[in-house]
């Protein structure tokens, strides 16, 4: 049954890895946890969903990202 907010909003569901997973991001399987994206300056970006303070990190490829994303997860274990 849902909820009051679930039946005005719609529910969300987590998206499976593959889905929405941009071309440049290699490393989908390994972060599936992360929604990532390119900024319109080409700088990429990743957040983590449902993190408190959020977790937001961006880099100049995906390389970077991965390495910072990394960090992010180490310090949140």
């Amino acid at each position: 049954m849902e909820s009051a907010v679930e039946q005005e909003h719609g529910s969300r569901r987590w998206q499976a890895p593959d889905e929405d997973v941009p071309d440049w991001w290699p490393y989908a399987t390994e972060f599936p946890q992360w929604h990532v994206w390119r900024g319109v300056s080409g700088l990429v970006y990743a957040r983590r969903p449902r993190t408190s303070p959020p977790a937001v990190v961006r880099g100049k490829d995906a390389m970077e990202l991965r390495d910072r994303i990394m960090r992010i997860e180490g310090r949140m274990a």
